[in-house]
């Protein structure tokens, strides 16, 4: 029995010390991700200019203050005539995806350096058009 109560209490201190260190059951690792979040309402993204280094796994979280908006990236960078996408999503259905009361999560990984726009991807009145915003890939 003694050993039992031992071998528990251990189980429980390594557990409150893995927390913190940001082990997790499970292997649900986010270390390598680069998350921002994003509050979208009429008509505006803050933060509206969102820089990330090439190469690196991109989380965005976009949360609607007032009625529904997400975020709709372009896959090509401003400048040149790029052949090929420079964002490679987990779930590109996901790009421009609106659901009512649900935030929207886009993940991906940044391969191509430039500048990517995004804009509103719901009709949300007259400003709609000027809900804008950039991600800068270094």
């Amino acid at each position: 029995m003694r050993n039992r109560l031992v071998m528990f209490s251990g189980i429980l201190i390594l557990s409150a010390l893995a927390t913190p260190l940001g082990i997790q059951a499970g292997g649900g690792d986010d270390s390598g991700v680069h998350t921002v979040e994003i509050s979208a309402k009429k008509y505006e993204f803050t933060p509206n200019v969102i820089r990330v280094k090439a190469g690196e796994r991109v989380r965005l979280k976009v949360h609607s203050a007032d009625e529904p908006h997400g975020v709709k990236l372009s896959l090509y960078p401003e400048e040149g005539k790029a052949k090929a996408s420079g964002l490679k999503f987990d779930s590109p259905d996901t790009n421009g995806k609106v659901e009512k009361n649900v935030d929207q999560v886009l993940e991906f990984i940044a391969l191509m350096p430039g500048t990517y726009e995004f804009k509103c991807a719901k009709l949300c009145g007259m400003g709609h058009g000027k809900m804008k915003g950039k991600l800068i890939v270094e």
